[in-house]
């Protein structure tokens, strides 16, 4: 039996081309009756069987992809039990709220004294005041109308402090106290202290009041009672009222060899009345506290540095007592020591 040479046709339908990569190749003719005769043409080998390891690595691979995916399904069912979701509220259904560091607290606390005391004043140029509000809002805020006084009142705020903040959505709200004086042809009347809350944008280009400002309750309580505290001894508190009335008389006339002798041989600590201001009476003491931590508060009329106009200062003395007597410690005047 002879080799099948190149040309040779192994089916037995005759010579295929030299150079022909398939049987049918170059558009030769197939055998009769086949429809589609590259079918005949053998099959690929089977790619290389992989290894034990790989395929394992590979299933490996396979189920902790699929536990992504599972995991992140679920998660996307389960509400957000932490921070703002898409629509801007929180878990509880509320806006979240903004952190403000001290720095933009006490900033903010300005800008809304600032804008409460333009907003609250109103006089003749309107569009003078609606300017002066403008640069302090953001865009888009509304104030026109916002105050309407009669055309023949004029009014403005003389004081404005802040009272408080708090930290909300996009911002901050800070309660401010104003004393509103309202001006007519015949004086100057009193329009009250109110209060009101400003809202307002904390952003890193700057601070802006977000809207009108709405009134709140002023944070003063009612007229309510302290206790007292307990009246000295009465056999020494007519005593001690004296050396107490003394001690601040010494204060005041700079006296200080009384005031060694009523501190039991040196001055005792004291703080005198403001630079400026002088004293023009000084009252009877009030003794209060057992016998040992006596306290006494002095009354002194005393006049500012301008001004005819007289105040009745509190001075607190404090006393001591033992078996040398009454003995006064620190006398306090309010003003440097």
């Amino acid at each position: 039996m002879r080799e099948p040479g190149p040309a040779w046709d192994p089916s037995g339908h005759g010579p295929m081309p030299v150079g022909s990569a398939e049987p049918w190749a170059a558009g030769a003719a197939g055998p009769a009756g086949v429809l589609f005769p590259e079918l005949l043409a053998p099959p690929e080998p089977p790619p290389p069987s992989q290894p034990w390891g790989a395929r394992v690595l590979k299933g490996l691979a396979r189920v902790l992809l699929w536990s992504l995916i599972t995991v992140g399904a679920v998660r996307g069912l389960l509400p957000d039990q932490a921070g703002p979701t898409a629509t801007g509220v929180d878990a509880t259904g509320q806006p979240p709220t903004v952190t403000v560091e001290p720095s933009e607290r006490d900033r903010a606390e300005a800008v809304a004294a600032v804008f409460l005391r333009e907003y609250l004043t109103v006089g003749e140029d309107r569009a003078a005041r609606a300017r002066r509000l403008g640069g302090l809002t953001v865009r888009g805020v509304d104030l026109r109308r916002s105050v309407d006084v009669l055309p023949s009142v004029a009014q403005y705020a003389d004081l404005v402090v802040p009272a408080g903040s708090r930290s909300v959505a996009d911002g901050i709200e800070v309660i401010v106290i104003a004393h509103v004086l309202q001006a007519r042809s015949e004086g100057y009347h009193d329009g009250g202290t109110l209060a009101f809350v400003v809202p307002l944008a904390v952003r890193r280009e700057g601070i802006g009041v977000t809207g009108r400002p709405r009134p709140t309750a002023v944070p003063v309580g009612p007229r309510f009672s302290l206790p007292r505290p307990p009246a000295a001894p009465p056999s020494m508190s007519k005593l001690a009222g004296r050396v107490a009335h003394q001690a601040v008389v010494a204060l005041v006339t700079d006296d200080q060899a009384a005031l060694a002798r009523l501190g039991g041989g040196r001055p005792p600590s004291a703080r005198q009345l403001p630079p400026g201001w002088r004293a023009v009476s000084v009252g009877p003491a009030e003794v209060t506290g057992p016998a040992g931590a006596l306290a006494a508060e002095v009354p002194v009329r005393a006049r500012p540095p301008t001004g005819p106009v007289s105040y009745s200062l509190p001075v607190q003395v404090q006393l001591r007592a033992d078996a040398r007597g009454i003995t006064v410690r620190r006398i306090d005047a309010g003003g440097s020591p």
